[in-house]
């Protein structure tokens, strides 16, 4: 190829190489570049900025030197303590350092401060006043020294020494004072009239149980145990209740009455108290020796599983009379289930029944106002013996225990009394069970029935509804209160009544408790077997409270 050949090739390899690139950036441009219309364009455009000058001001703060103020104490002085520095530290405190001094503008006027631009202070300054009686420190100084100065010019004059004479004269005899008279009956009166400091601590110390069980039934002890309960109750200080048991209720509103129920539980706070125990196995002849050998072995489980730590037990057996196992009240342990299993053992059964005397029996034992006292009463319920009318034991008894001892009753067979175990049980702060079956095995559910009564956490308890009300309720002793279990109240007010008031008292241990509630009777549950039940409670009360064997 000659120089002209080659030149031309050369020229015409160019000219395609831009036609190339030219066609490629023409149908490459979506994928290379994004396009912006000239209309978004404009829209993203930022304003212009506008600047103005700062004035300059005049009023510039002057920093001045101010003096120091002198302290109101003067300086410790350095106290030598014999250590001396190493020699490393000193070389750093002797060796020359370098430090810049920052430079500080000083301006040439201090504003004064006024009313006007003195700063707002965001919180309240507490002033706390001077007492009537304050001295200045100056001044109460200047005072001091200036006694001080009187002291020394008027010296006391020095005493003159004793003389021969002066011991030998009769020194004159003082007469001592005369014994300090009592106080007489007006005062003593006085006296007995101011108010006592109110509290349980108070009243256990005024009052200490009988240590064992009573030869006779006295009934002057057994009033001063309910009074010594009372006084732990009736205190200006007891803890409030709300918040420590939860109420609930139900009600059916007829023409004439609105009845209604209302339950007690009791919440987690409460904690169950120390409780005393008597088991009172009926072992007269006609409860049969399979009937007792059952009931004998149930009650020996109980010492185990229905005894707390603290508990204490005893335990009676009765026919026509009655014996107890011990004379004072057992500890829960090892000894004396031992002493109770053999005990429990030697019974056979024989004799007739005084269920009357072996019911009241339970008040010889002593009751500790601070502890609940339980009577767990396994019998026939067929009294053959001494006061045989149901309704004068069911009088008598209730009467005279006034819901000092909780009763249980546990029916060993069918046909046990039912009127008696359930009307005597109910009216006195305990509960029944009657057993149907095989008599080998009648004693199964008595393990059951104790259950119900081993953790009590609010005792002797006492409910007064408002004054004016016109409620009518049962029962008028309420059960205690045991955890996992309830209270129940049921009761009727006039009709149209919207709600019910009423205050609950009861014990724990020796500290009382005592609330005030408030029932909307027209926000309760409906219940309407209510008018039914409330006729049943009433003619348990009529049967308790009934005269000369004769209900009301």
């Amino acid at each position: 190829m000659n120089d002209d050949s080659r030149a031309d090739f050369i020229i015409i390899a160019l000219v395609v190489s831009v036609l190339v690139h030219a066609a490629a950036m023409f149908f490459m441009r979506p994928q290379v570049m994004t396009h912006v219309s000239g209309q978004s364009s404009k829209s993203r455009m930022h304003k212009s900025y506008a600047t103005r000058e700062r004035p300059e001001r005049d009023d510039i703060v002057t920093i001045e030197t101010v003096k120091d103020i002198d302290a109101l104490t003067e300086a410790p002085e350095a106290v030598d303590d014999g250590v001396l520095p190493s020699v490393s530290a000193m070389d750093a405190f002797s060796t020359p350092m370098d430090i810049p001094v920052p430079a500080i503008p000083v301006a040439s006027y201090v504003p004064k401060m006024t009313v006007e631009n003195a700063p707002v202070l965001s919180d309240k300054i507490h002033v706390e006043e001077r007492p009537a009686e304050y001295v200045p420190p100056a001044i109460e100084a200047e005072s001091a020294a200036a006694s001080a100065r009187r002291t020394e010019a008027a010296p006391p004059p020095p005493p003159s020494p004793l003389t021969a004479e002066d011991l030998s004269a009769d020194i004159p005899q003082v007469e001592a004072p005369p014994p300090a008279a009592g106080p007489g009956p007006e005062a003593e009166s006085a006296l007995a009239a101011l108010p006592e400091e109110d509290g349980p601590e108070r009243e256990a110390k005024t009052f200490k149980p009988v240590e064992e069980v009573l030869a006779e039934l006295d009934e002057k002890t057994v009033e001063e145990e309910k009074a010594a309960v009372r006084d732990l109750l009736d205190v200006s200080k007891a803890r409030d209740l709300d918040g420590t048991v939860v109420i609930s209720a139900q009600s059916a509103a007829g023409k004439e009455w609105t009845y209604f129920r209302v339950n007690v539980e009791p919440d987690s706070d409460l904690k169950p108290v120390p409780k005393d125990v008597v088991i009172l196995m009926d072992a007269s002849g006609s409860i049969s020796n399979d009937r007792l050998g059952s009931c004998r072995a149930a009650s020996k489980k109980i010492l185990r599983s229905c005894m707390n730590t603290g508990d204490r037990f005893n335990l009676v057996a009765f026919r026509d009379d009655f014996q107890y196992a011990f004379k004072t009240w057992r500890e829960c342990d090892k000894p004396s289930y031992k002493a109770a299993e053999d005990w429990m053992d030697r019974l056979a059964a024989h004799g007739r029944t005084d269920v009357f005397a072996t019911i009241s029996s339970v008040l010889k034992l002593p009751r500790d106002p601070k502890r609940p006292l339980i009577a767990l009463v396994v019998t026939d319920g067929d009294a053959n013996s001494g006061v045989r009318e149901t309704s004068q034991i069911l009088s008598r008894f209730s009467e005279l225990n006034d819901g000092l001892v909780s009763i249980y009753m546990y029916g060993v067979r069918e046909t046990a009394n039912k009127d008696l175990i359930d009307v005597l049980t109910h009216g006195n702060r305990g509960e029944s069970f009657i057993y149907s079956g095989e008599r080998k095995y009648a004693g199964k559910n008595i393990e059951e029935l104790s259950e119900r009564f081993r953790d009590p956490v609010l005792t002797d308890l006492r409910i007064v509804f408002t004054a004016g009300s016109g409620v009518e309720a049962y029962p008028r002793l309420l059960k205690n209160l045991y955890r996992g279990q309830s209270v129940e109240i049921l009761g009727r007010a006039p009709a149209g009544t919207k709600e019910i008031a009423f205050s609950l008292k009861g014990l724990n241990g020796e500290r009382p408790y005592e609330g005030f509630f408030r029932i909307s009777l027209s926000a309760a549950g409906f219940d309407e077997g209510l008018p039914k039940a409330w006729r049943a409670e009433q003619a348990i009360d009529s049967k308790l409270h009934a005269s000369g064997g004769k209900a009301e």
